[in-house]
């Protein structure tokens, strides 16, 4: 974040849709110039989120606040928030640049500004060259493009961003990843960011939101996120994670009969968190606490391949290797291992 300064904050908000409660209480407050970006499964307040920042959908109770104005009975028209949709909501009536224009003309620009002003966003935005060209003539990514240049024409202090690279393949989404990663650092505005991809958060965001059932489960930075969940509805959100349950006792925790140092957790039953990628495949037995484990079956994840196991008392367990080192262990359904961590992989769920 670049200024610790609020420039939203939500407070006390709850939005109910009928009997159904999108929101029950949302308090958060985010920084000018900040990169937020909100996460979570289908169903946990994510976009209702989002589109009460955007005035499409007034809070049932509490205050959304704007640069210190309180934002409920403000119109979408009069915000200064333009939201990129997952649709991308293009004009195909218009070319390139009459739909980046297109803000710019609805608050009554004049001509000659209007166009100089969009023309120059084009530019900037790789596109130079396609001023005249109709949306369907354009990829993907150029349209994507075009979308963020009608939306920052108009200079906002804070965009709004719904699932924007859904829509995408995904060499175009690291890439896109990027012009969206330079374009919030270079411009220093707000960026409100709503998807579901993880990959997407962690690489863009300056902290990261994740939201389940209306509510949010916990608000950190990336890497804390990924390695340190509060609770274990964010460690099984986060992805491939190992969630372990034992009993501790004098900085040591007993697992399917096996002790494992762990320094500094409290006495009695706890839930521990130990990452794919920090946990350690044994083809025999080690002279250290393991837990004996059946293979199971494996998946290719781009830069490692995840092992599947299902420990003695029937939990399932993942490991991530290299190909040489799978080709080592060379695993087969039914093949028993041992699979352990470091001391310091382990983290304790609280509650």
């Amino acid at each position: 974040m670049t200024n610790m300064t609020p420039l939203v904050t939500f407070k006390d908000v709850k939005k109910s849709f009928g009997a159904f409660k999108a929101v029950k209480e949302l308090n958060l407050e985010i920084g000018r110039g900040e990169f937020v970006a909100i996460m979570g499964p289908s169903g946990c307040g994510k976009t209702t989120t989002l589109r009460m920042l955007a005035g499409l959908e007034a809070p049932s109770s509490g205050t959304i606040t704007i640069d210190g104005q309180e934002m409920n009975d403000v119109p979408v028209h009069d915000r200064d928030t333009p939201l990129v949709w997952q649709s991308l909501a293009l004009f195909p009536f218009l070319n390139v640049t009459e739909n980046v224009e297109f803000g710019l003309k609805m608050r009554g620009v004049a001509p000659d500004e209007r166009r100089t002003r969009a023309l120059q966003w084009l530019d900037r935005m790789g596109l130079k060259g396609f001023e005249n060209r109709r949306i369907d003539e354009l990829s993907g990514g150029q349209r994507q493009r075009v979308a963020l240049a009608r939306s920052l024409v108009t200079e906002p202090q804070m965009l709004l961003l719904d699932e924007p690279l859904s829509a995408l393949d995904a060499h175009l989404v690291i890439r896109m990843q990027g012009v969206l990663t330079k374009l919030q650092k270079e411009l220093g505005i707000t960026f409100v960011y709503v998807t579901h991809s993880q990959s997407e958060a962690f690489a863009m965001a300056d902290r990261v939101v994740i939201m389940g059932q209306g509510e949010i489960a916990q608000i950190g930075k990336p890497q804390e996120i990924f390695r340190a969940p509060q609770n274990r509805f964010v460690a099984e959100f986060v992805g491939r994670n190992n969630i372990l349950e034992g009993v501790v006792h004098g900085d040591i925790i007993t697992i399917d009969g096996s002790d494992f140092a762990l320094p500094g957790a409290p006495d009695g039953p706890v839930e521990i968190v130990v990452a794919a990628d920090r946990m350690q495949i044994h083809a025999t037995a080690p002279t250290d606490a393991a837990i004996a484990a059946e293979f199971v079956s494996e998946e290719f994840a781009g830069t490692g391949i995840i092992c599947y196991f299902e420990g003695e008392g029937g939990e399932e367990l993942k490991a991530q290797v290299t190909e040489s080192q799978l080709a080592t262990l060379q695993p087969e359904p039914g093949k028993m291992f041992w699979l352990s961590w470091a001391p310091d992989a382990a983290h304790v769920i609280a509650g």
